[in-house]
């Protein structure tokens, strides 16, 4: 017998042992049978896939559990003989519960959800001929999100491959089904997954801890500096469903790339990721410039080119500045705390220094306003580099900017924002300042969100990090026994609760086998981070995003457990 079939046989058994979880199939059928629509069918799902092509999905459908499952696995088996075909990763999926509905209901549920959340499997007949799994359907764009509907011709689109099978109209009742699943990798270790809600489709993997927060740090930055050219320039990222290409490059996101890259060497020492770090930030000096030269003795100002729009933007030269700062401590050097200074005076010159209101982006080359206001994170990020900028200098202008920026922040409650970029700058800016005022407002940005931030359906990497580094500010206030009214009325349970919560839940965006399998180049995206409602989009921006949260839960993760065991 080949081996490749061997090693499907194997997996299919162990696959099986994890379902049936020392149950018969007679009783785990039992178990099923209550919660089976009226055409009292059991259904069986196996997928195979080489790591390196999209996952093939074989179904049966029988009137027995038993029958069922031996069909999928003597589906797949043939599948994978007849083609040669390395099963290096198979899933397994049994029908556990089914329900004949309206399409129209299904429909009104994708047009009011997110693209990409509609989390069941479907069949377009009794027979369970048509039947997907959620994972594959998804994975295939079976379903016409964009335009929120449910149609004939992108239905058969899939159909025509994977069944053989055409509809000649859509019916009017489908049958909607739940599975039970399980998942076995290439050294054969098998993973429980989530069967049902927005959790569907992942391993189970127990209480969130530390390790995990390693590995997806380790991962995800091994894969961002993977995506770097030899000109320092980033792979700006993919739509994975098809492999299409996101067009343009946004010096931003590029310089915030390189900064959770920094945060990640922090923790792996990774020599290679240091390497790639030296090699984009070489491409970002490359597209710095100068307003105009003055006399040797005096301060440049420089700004961060944007050359696809050309243009500077405010978030720009204030990340340039997160990013080379950061870079400057882990490496121990001074090398770049001029070019910083350089910088933060592009910043000033876009700051309003009675009202603390920043101009976010001028023209280039003539340097005139383009957008006085373009998002709100510019501000955020703006304070954050001054305060870090007067951490290296202690010269007192960049403190003074930022603390009128703040007031501002205070006066037009910035809280409503929900902005990360909000937390770190004022978590930075209480390191040098002990107003008691700055330190309510940090955790006023996190307390007055907790209920929105823990029932956000969407992954939203961002959240993480607000209630990450808004800990950091609360723990200095606890450990230097900082004076804050506000500390009684903040609820640290709901908060630690919530972080925990979120960091668990973030992993529906994490690259997974299980994910990726049903994608167009499934190990080009494993270990990454997708956007889920936006195309399961990975970018270079999503992944600092992911990486930085989880960085920031790592290195207080001691603290944050301890108080969760006493809660």
């Amino acid at each position: 017998m080949k081996i490749c079939v061997l090693d499907f046989n194997k997996k299919a058994k162990l696959l099986e042992e994890k379902l049936l979880d020392g149950k018969s199939f007679e009783a785990l059928e039992e178990e099923i049978s209550v919660n089976l629509c009226e055409n009292g069918l059991y259904a069986a799902f196996i997928s195979v896939c080489d790591t390196f092509t999209r996952a093939r999905v074989l179904r049966y459908a029988a009137s027995s559990l038993k029958e069922a499952w031996h069909g999928a696995c003597n589906a797949a088996m043939k599948f994978v003989s007849f083609n040669e075909y390395d099963p290096k990763w198979v899933k397994a999926d049994i029908l556990v519960n089914s329900k004949r509905v309206p399409l129209s209901d299904v429909i009104n549920e994708v047009k009011t959800g997110y693209n990409e959340f509609y989390r069941h499997g479907l069949s377009f007949d009794d027979e369970m001929k048509t039947a997907m799994i959620e994972a594959e359907m998804n994975g295939n764009r079976v379903i016409s999100y964009k335009n929120k509907t449910i149609e004939a011709e992108q239905v058969n689109k899939y159909l025509s491959s994977a069944c053989g099978t055409k509809l000649s109209v859509l019916p009017e009742n489908v049958i909607v089904f739940d599975c039970k699943s399980a998942f076995c990798d290439e050294e054969n270790n098998v993973f429980e997954l989530y069967g049902e809600g927005y959790n569907c489709g992942r391993r189970i993997t127990g209480e969130f801890n530390k390790e995990k927060a390693l590995e997806v740090i380790t991962t995800s930055s091994e894969y961002l500096s993977m995506q770097l050219d030899f000109s320092g320039q980033f792979e700006y990222g993919i739509y994975p469903v098809f492999h299409n290409v996101i067009p343009g490059y946004n010096i931003l996101r590029h310089t915030s790339s390189i900064w959770s890259l920094v945060c990640a060497y922090r923790i792996t020492k990774d020599k290679f990721i240091l390497r790639q770090i030296e090699c984009a930030l070489g491409y970002t000096i490359k597209y710095s410039f100068y307003k105009y030269k003055k006399p040797k003795e005096e301060e440049n100002t420089a700004y961060i080119l944007d050359l696809n729009q050309r243009e500077v933007k405010l978030g720009g030269n204030a990340v340039a500045i997160i990013m080379l700062t950061e870079y400057m401590d882990v490496t121990g050097t001074d090398k770049y705390k001029k070019l910083c200074c350089e910088l933060g005076n592009g910043i000033l010159e876009l700051l309003d220094s009675e009202t603390g209101e920043f101009t976010h982006v001028l023209d280039v080359p003539k340097l005139n306003v383009k957008e006085k206001m373009r998002t709100v994170y510019y501000d955020g990020e703006a304070v954050f580099a001054l305060a870090r900028l007067y951490g290296i200098t202690k010269e007192e202008r960049w403190l003074n900017a930022a603390k009128t920026a703040v007031d501002r922040f205070i006066r037009e409650d910035y809280t409503k924002h929900r902005d990360h970029w909000v937390a770190y700058s004022v978590n930075e800016l209480t390191k040098y300042v002990n107003d008691e005022r700055y330190f309510e407002f940090g955790l006023k940005n996190a307390q007055n969100n907790l209920e929105k931030i823990y029932d956000q359906k969407t992954t939203y990497h961002t959240y993480l990090e607000l209630l990450c580094v808004t800990f950091e500010l609360y723990d200095r206030i606890k450990e230097n026994d900082i004076k804050v009214g506000y500390l009684e009325e903040f609820d640290v349970k709901a908060f630690v609760d919530t972080i925990f919560h979120r960091a668990d839940y973030m992993l529906n965006g994490y690259c997974y086998p299980e994910y990726v399998m049903y994608l167009k180049y499934p190990e080009k995206s494993l270990g990454a981070f997708f956007v889920r409602h936006d195309g399961y989009r990975i970018r270079i921006d999503d992944i600092q995003h992911f990486c930085g949260a989880y960085y920031s839960l790592y290195r207080n993760y001691e603290k944050l457990d301890n108080i969760r065991k006493q809660s």
